[in-house]
């Protein structure tokens, strides 16, 4: 049984890892990276040019440009705007974490879980 329990926790916490902002953002940005890399080195085969000074003056500064939009205001503050606990549904979702959405018709949860627990309820 504690074996069984354990796998489990195993595989919701690597789930949660897919699920995180931080590992999504960092992923596309190796994306984006690698992709503009490949771009580069086209770029400097095609028309002759330097791939040093090519990857200087465009790859080291798409870093910068691109995590300065990723943490612009619009994006950051519909981050942080969460739900008053008072009023959050107590369902869990498919991560593991609690239903971000809130409560309705006086019940402790919304409408998509007072119709179904499937991962069960929130205990304090």
């Amino acid at each position: 049984m504690y074996l069984n329990d354990l796998k489990n926790i195993i595989i919701i916490n690597n789930y949660m890892k897919y699920k995180s902002l931080n590992f999504i953002k960092n992923y596309i940005l190796e994306i984006i990276y690698k992709e503009t890399d490949i771009f580069i080195k086209k770029i400097s085969n095609d028309y002759n040019l330097n791939y040093n000074t090519l990857k200087k003056k465009y790859l080291d500064n798409i870093n910068h440009l691109i995590c300065e939009n990723i943490h612009s205001k619009h994006i950051t503050t519909n981050i942080k705007n969460t739900i008053d606990s008072k009023i959050r549904c107590l369902g869990i979702i498919k991560s593991g974490a609690q239903c971000a959405r809130t409560r309705k018709h006086n019940c402790e949860f919304c409408l998509i879980h007072q119709k179904s627990l499937k991962f069960g309820k929130v205990h304090f």
